[in-house]
């Protein structure tokens, strides 16, 4: 049976802040080393999805920074008391109102930076907010840890969100068509999107994510292998969703398991969009 990461959650409503449209951010001083390495880890993905780049926010990251040490110090006494990793008690110490506001709105993960990335991606409720088109900054912060938690890392994906721009990608796929070296396995998460499978074991996550603009109903997918045999997956939409909160407007398969090194897939979505059908079709190839 694979080992499930620690509990991690993520704010699931939407939380769009209306804004003067962005003006150009003006270049401060250099990145930390492991800073610049998990942004960049997230706009490679980015980019691959065709969404654009995301930037640094000091003012977030000084507040997720706190959260992730807020966390820490707590950690022990809120797995046992099963206490949500998005709030923070008034009555503790550590606690900040900055720090309990990041902690609702980001993801959060018990690994080296960088990885964490990789951990975020190979979910799905927790991949969505990563690869929003309309993100344009995120906070990060982090504490090393003991053994238990090693790390704690956490990523503000929700405070960067301006309001809706007409321009931005509308349709979210990932893996994006022709992308190559995708990973094989499902990551794991809480809450999980595979609720009915006992050893939660299965494929890295496909998912194509719509603006919140629009109405997506009637969606089916399906994913084949390069010998054209469809691959049983677990599918949840919209309207049809694995958990009551976190799917947002996004189209996720899941394969039943882990998906074939070296190989081609197929993947078919279509839904009704506003009303009118929409299809979409494309390909990936995994990992060797």
């Amino acid at each position: 049976m694979k080992k499930l990461l620690p509990p991690v959650a993520v704010l699931l409503a939407l939380a769009l802040a209306s804004a003067e449209p962005p003006k150009k951010p003006v270049k401060g001083p250099p990145l930390p080393e492991a800073d610049a390495k998990v942004l960049e880890k997230i706009n490679a993905v980015r980019k691959l999805a065709g969404v654009g780049p995301v930037t640094i926010d000091a003012a977030m990251s000084k507040a997720c920074a706190g959260h992730a040490a807020y966390l820490l110090k707590h950690f022990d006494a809120m797995m046992k008391a099963g206490t949500s990793m998005h709030t923070e008690d008034p009555k503790l110490e550590g606690y900040t109102k900055e720090g309990a506001a990041a902690g609702k709105a980001s993801d959060i993960h018990y690994v080296e930076p960088a990885e964490a990335v990789d951990g975020w991606m190979a979910s799905l409720y927790h991949r969505i907010p990563l690869l929003n088109a309309d993100l344009l900054k995120v906070g990060l912060g982090y504490v090393k840890g003991t053994a238990n938690p090693p790390w704690v890392c956490c990523v503000d994906v929700l405070t960067g969100l301006p309001s809706l721009t007409e321009e931005r990608a509308k349709v979210v796929m990932y893996p994006a068509d022709a992308q190559k070296d995708v990973p094989l396995d499902f990551g794991g998460e809480r809450p999980t999107p595979i609720p009915d499978d006992p050893d939660q074991k299965g494929g890295f996550p496909v998912t194509a994510t719509f603006r919140e603009i629009v109405k997506v109903t009637e969606a089916t997918a399906t994913l084949k292998d390069a010998t054209g045999a469809e691959v049983p997956v677990w599918l949840s939409t919209p309207e049809k969703t694995a958990q009551p909160q976190g799917q947002r407007n996004t189209v996720a398969l899941i394969a039943q398991d882990p998906l074939k090194p070296a190989t081609t897939y197929t993947v078919t979505v279509d839904a009704k969009v506003d009303g009118k059908a929409w299809k979409k079709v494309w390909r990936f190839t995994t990992k060797k």
